[in-house]
């Protein structure tokens, strides 16, 4: 498995509702779309004002292929609330247990 993490910087409190309507509603829905999309995981920090988004892939391939449209996608996204994205890293999932 791996696992893409992004970091976004803006992420102030008053934009938290706005960005979980757009995860939910567009990001989530879009993202099933995508071969070997497994699952999504957001993070947000009020006080930092910083927010990650782990978007988790079955394969490496899955991973890579996906982010020929979604590097684009991502930012369109992150920025229609308001976010900025910093990063977004390629990981290998070593460990992923969810009970």
């Amino acid at each position: 498995m791996h696992a893409r993490l992004v970091t976004m910087s803006g992420a102030s409190p008053e934009k938290r509702e706005a960005a979980l309507e757009m995860i939910n509603g567009t990001v989530i829905p879009t993202l099933r779309e995508y071969d070997g999309f497994v699952g999504y995981i957001a993070l947000w920090d009020k006080e930092t004002e910083a927010a990650k988004a782990i978007l988790l892939w079955d394969s490496e391939a899955a991973a890579k292929s996906s982010e020929e449209t979604l590097a684009e996608r991502r930012k369109q996204f992150a920025g229609g609330v308001g976010l900025t994205v910093e990063s977004a890293d390629l990981y290998e999932a070593l460990v992923v247990e969810m009970a």
